[in-house]
Parts: structure tokens; sequence; C-alpha cells
């Protein structure tokens, strides 16, 4: 980090134990502005500098402002990971939503971690089972701690990669379920071995 950088950054951290909710919304707004203005043409260095600002003022902010934050950030490929991720991790689903459905800038590794929480809300899970694309990380995840319609939206979803295992989690779970099991075969990355029980299941 260059010195100008870290100067910013300790006038910023000096300036926010006084700091007044209003003026800290105001400024973490006008930081938003400027980067969205500009996102596609800066820096790796430049990006990391605004992480480093919005997750100072990101803490305490009005939710409204933050639900907003996370809208025009979910749609950034170059988005500030850091605050890309504390946004994640909110616990107003207006807030976290619109990263956890949308954002490229969050890692799969921060996915796979939100949706293994204990007690995690499933409406959470279906925003990430909503995304464009998922891993094989993510969705080994989600079919283990997500109900039948996340198990649909993952199936349906030709960009959503699954494991052997994942397959066989909910071929396994069937119980007799034909429309599940033609969603299932519909797909051309089914293992081999486990289409027999497919068929078994649409025989029935």
């Amino acid at each position: 980090m260059t010195l100008t950088a870290q100067s910013v950054l300790s006038e910023l951290d000096a300036r926010l134990p006084q700091a007044s909710p209003s003026w800290r919304g105001a400024a973490l707004r006008q930081i938003a502005d400027l980067f969205l203005a500009g996102a596609d043409l800066y820096t790796d260095g430049q990006v990391a500098l605004f992480d480093e600002v919005m997750g100072r003022l990101i803490p305490n902010t009005d939710r409204m402002l933050l639900a907003e934050l996370s809208s025009q950030l979910a749609g950034v490929d170059k988005a500030p990971g850091k605050a890309v991720g504390t946004l994640a991790r909110h616990p107003d689903i207006s807030v976290c939503g619109p990263i956890l459905e949308q954002a490229k800038a969050l890692p799969d590794a921060d996915l796979v971690g939100i949706a293994d929480e204990d007690r995690k809300d499933v409406n959470l899970l279906v925003k990430i089972a909503a995304r464009p694309q998922l891993s094989t990380a993510v969705t080994d995840v989600l079919l283990k701690r997500g109900n039948k319609a996340i198990q649909r939206t993952i199936i349906d979803n030709p960009n959503a990669q699954m494991s052997e295992g994942g397959f066989a989690r909910v071929i396994m779970s069937l119980n007799g379920d034909k429309d599940l099991a033609a969603a299932i075969a519909a797909r051309d990355d089914v293992p081999p071995e486990l289409r027999v029980w497919l068929t078994k299941t649409l025989e029935q």
C-alpha cells in the first residue's frame, strides 16, 4: 500500500471514533459513487484502497443505505472483495440478498461458509441457489442443507455444477418423485452409474 493510501486510511481511522452515523453514511455514499463511476478503470491497488475505506465505513451504517450499496456492488465484476464479503454476511436479507444472488466478486469459499452456517435462514440459501453459475463446492452444501425447492432450482440450472455425491444425495431422496427424476435425467452430466436409479423411479 502506498504512503498516500496509508495517509488516507490513517486520517479516516482518526476521524471515525467521533463520526456521527449521518457523517458515516454520507461518506460511504460518496466513496461508493466515486468507485462506481470508474470501477472498470481502477487498478487492483486502487480497488484495494476503496475496499479498506468502505470496510471502515460499513459498520453501524443505516440498513437502507447498505441495501442500496449491496444492490450497486452486486453487478460489478471488480467490486471490493472485503466490502462485498461483509455485506454478504449482514443479518438483513435486503442487504445480503443481492450479493449472495449476484456478486461475482464473492468467492466460492465465502458462499460455502455462509451456506454451511448453522441455523442459516433457508431464504438465504434460496438466494445463493439462484446464482447464474454455481460450483460443485457450493451446490454440495446447498443440496445438503436446502429443501426440495432448492434442489430443483439447482437441477434446473444448466450452469450449476453438481458433484457425483450431489447427484447421489438428490437421487437417493427421490421417494418416487417422477417429476424431479425426469428433471435430473434431462441433465447431460449425470454419472452413468446413477442413471439406473433414475430409470427405476421413472418406470415405477
